[in-house]
């Protein structure tokens, strides 16, 4: 998702000297991660999916000992993370994952250990554009801007970026470690029973408000402000309003890679799951590859497939109704998103980013090339939901003239320097079915942990299963989470065998 939310900290932890700091490779996060001792005895295990959920366990389960092959449905690793490539110039742009916050743990953590380059995803003073019910406006660096709507004045003085805070900043110094198995906390549960609109409306949000709340990140979540939980709500703003964010140059599949080039185990690519049957012993998975039927039998199974996939594939003996519930509830956002290469950058020549707010079809734009060299550049329209759909059922050229025409309510001079544009539509692809988790009203409380819980002999990775869905911070917690429930029940069978 788009990062503007956390300018201002940034200038206040640049100020401070601390964000110079992150910028170097190597600074360590203090307790980024559960150590994962060696395991009682190395077992045979299996892990579904080469994203990031599926990479992160495999890695942290070769490093105790285990022995471990994955299975993926495509030709290389990364799952939602993954960078376009093949722009004039060398430009590149992120089709999954964009960036990430610097108190992002698990993210933050790897990166550093495998002495990733990191840099800012943004530039220090450029602006932004907002086009919300027909008018247009500038967004300064820092969020103030001149509002044309009736505002109360504690939301004119949030600006465009806080505007979120003003209701929900008491609850979110509540939300404390989405880990830790209490949670969440009393004093946020009941928000989880209703929608984020419902819930700002509650509040004494003014329409102009909720427009603005709607074109934040907010509005990228499931279906708009209706359909996600206002515990989602409150719980998304909380883990990703505190930091600076980055991203990785040269791009984000650099991440995925770099575990692949790590991993010693066997990478079945192009490699799709068919069947998973298990029982007291072990788990048998059945998989076509090269045109032929296989079958791997392991002592365990990290099963990092979305769950919209998950739901079509036969699986003996069931699972128990909670966790179908969850694996037939849970839904995948609808993204797409559409990348434009211009001859040159007009909008930097104005002082802005390309980033841009708006409730037309295109949602929200941003510009992949701002800190790459060159002198051309991209701006992406970033949409989610049904606008999501619309734009994906739409033909190429017709998708390619409403979005340049869009992009014109917000930037000037792009007709002209237009040259070609490309798309992402994540939930046409059949091996993901959709972008990110959102959470409706009453299912962060009531699905989550069904969905994080073990089945058997079957452990559950995704970031779908993960408090920090939609990032990879995410993916990354769940790897490491059932990594860790791996290894305790290998140990715990290693104790066992010694009594007999």
């Amino acid at each position: 998702m788009p990062a503007r939310t956390t300018r201002r900290q940034f200038i206040k932890d640049l100020t401070a000297g601390t964000a110079a700091l992150s910028f170097l490779p190597g600074v360590s996060v203090a307790g980024w991660r559960t150590r994962i001792k060696p395991a009682g005895s190395p077992q045979n295990i299996v892990v579904l999916g080469a994203g990031l959920a599926g990479l992160s366990a495999a890695f942290e389960l070769e490093k105790a000992g285990h022995n471990v092959t994955i299975i993926e449905a495509r030709k290389k690793a990364g799952g939602r993370v993954y960078t376009v490539r093949g722009f004039e110039d060398g430009q590149y742009a992120e089709g999954g994952a964009l960036s990430f916050p610097s108190d992002h743990e698990f993210t933050w953590g790897y990166v550093n250990d495998f002495h990733l380059p990191i840099r800012s995803s943004f530039k220090l003073g450029f602006d932004a554009m907002a086009n919300l019910e027909g008018k247009s406006f500038r967004v300064h660096f820092d969020g103030t801007a001149d509002i044309p709507f009736d505002l109360t004045p504690a939301e004119k003085s949030a600006g465009v970026y806080r505007m979120p805070f003003v209701y929900m900043s008491r609850f979110m110094r509540d939300v404390g470690n989405p880990r830790k198995g209490d949670w969440p906390p009393d004093s946020l549960r009941d928000l989880d029973q209703v929608s984020c609109k419902q819930f700002l409306q509650d509040r004494g949000a003014t329409d102009g408000a909720i427009t603005i709340i709607e074109a934040s990140q907010l509005g990228l979540l499931g279906f708009g402000l209706d359909s996600i939980s206002a515990l989602d709500s409150v719980l998304t703003e909380a883990i990703t309003s505190n930091a600076p964010f980055y991203e990785l140059g040269g791009g984000n599949d650099q991440l995925p890679q770099a575990f692949r080039d790590r991993l010693n185990g066997a990478f079945k690519k192009k490699s799709v799951v068919q069947r998973i049957d298990q029982n007291e012993s072990g788990v048998t998975v059945t998989f076509t590859r090269k045109g032929q039927i296989q079958t791997l039998t392991a002592d365990r199974v990290v099963c990092a497939l979305p769950f919209a996939v998950l739901k079509d594939i036969p699986v003996s003996p069931s699972f128990s109704a909670d966790k179908q519930r969850a694996i037939n509830e849970l839904k995948l956002t609808p993204v797409t998103r559409t990348y434009l290469q211009f001859s040159s950058r007009p909008w930097e020549q104005s002082n802005l980013d390309g980033s841009g707010l708006t409730d037309l079809e295109i949602q929200s734009t941003y510009s992949p090339t701002l800190n790459q060299p060159g002198s051309r550049g991209i701006l992406t329209s970033y949409t989610g939901g049904q606008r999501a759909l619309d734009l994906g059922a739409m033909t190429d050229r017709d998708r390619q003239k409403l979005v340049l025409r869009r992009m014109g309510n917000l930037f000037s001079g792009l007709d002209s320097r237009f040259e070609s544009s490309t798309t992402v539509n994540w939930q046409d692809d059949p091996f993901q079915l959709g972008a990110y988790t959102y959470f409706q009203p009453g299912q962060l409380t009531g699905l989550l942990p069904a969905a994080q819980a073990i089945e058997g002999r079957i452990h559950f990775a995704g970031e779908h299963t993960s408090a920090w869905h939609g990032w990879m911070n995410g993916a990354l917690e769940s790897g490491n989470r059932v990594a860790d429930e791996i290894n305790q029940a290998s140990a715990i069978e290693s104790i066992e065998l010694r009594s007999r």
